[in-house]
């Protein structure tokens, strides 16, 4: 099982909708340790310290979307009721009202008493546009990874649907002209200065190319990502709404 390594509790790549939209559902159930989905139950729940199930709210349909940002906001102060254990034994009675943020950011830091409505309000996480959009802060090591030919960086969210068919599609237009397979880094080793506040699901791809110019770089990249619009009398297309070059 696949879980995502941002988040200090063990969110399996099962729960890429609830994390990309900031919604966990009833019935959800979620541990502190990877090792709580080993075979062996018995094994597993020894190792297992801290766990919840979510009661409320009910589950919906619908999926995660390129934009979801504006739903993973919107979500973010939103009701969520659990029941907290320990050592797999419940903690209190009835059910802990805390808000879809509380939750994202305990499984995030790992820290249990952020559930606590009468702690501070943990900040939102900068979701996928707004990483984009701060891509110019990671041009040293697009220069460290470069061979003297340009470098396409984009940030991917790996909760995303959308965002992974993106850097799919980008991968498989400059493929025959990369220098070497794309380098995946964390925000923090790519050199965002804002890393820490950076959605866990998110880290920074560069693609560092070979016997291509700038411009040419430019156009495999439209190629893969663009769509132009009915009847529209201009190009739309801004390499900046994808990622940076350098």
């Amino acid at each position: 099982m696949e879980y995502f390594s941002g988040f200090k509790w063990a969110v399996p790549i099962a729960f890429s909708e609830a994390v990309s939209l900031c919604r966990f559902e009833e019935g959800d159930i979620l541990y502190d340790t990877a090792k709580a989905y080993d075979n062996d139950w018995k094994k597993a729940s020894e190792q297992i310290e801290q766990s919840l199930q979510v009661q409320y709210p009910a589950r919906a349909s619908g999926g995660a979307t390129e934009e979801s940002g504006g739903v993973f906001r919107s979500n973010w102060n939103s009701e969520v009721r659990i029941e907290l254990y320990k050592n797999l034994k419940k903690l209190g009675t009835g059910l802990l009202s805390t808000t879809q943020g509380r939750l994202y950011t305990a499984l995030w830091k790992g820290e249990i008493s952020v559930l606590n409505n009468d702690t501070d309000e943990p900040p939102i996480p900068l979701t996928l546009q707004r990483v984009t959009r701060m891509l110019n802060g990671v041009s040293n090591r697009a220069k460290e990874i470069s061979i003297g030919y340009p470098v396409f960086v984009m940030a991917r969210d790996l909760s995303n649907q959308v965002s992974r068919e993106k850097y799919s599609k980008v991968l498989l237009k400059l493929k025959p002209h990369l220098a070497e397979d794309p380098t995946l880094l964390s925000p923090e080793r790519a050199g965002l200065t804002d890393w820490a506040v950076v959605a866990p699901t998110i880290e920074i791809v560069f693609f560092p190319m070979k016997g291509i110019t700038s411009e040419e770089l430019r156009e495999l990249i439209k190629q893969a990502v663009y769509i132009s619009a009915k009847g529209a009398k201009k190009e739309m297309f801004r390499i900046s709404a994808h990622g940076a070059l350098f």
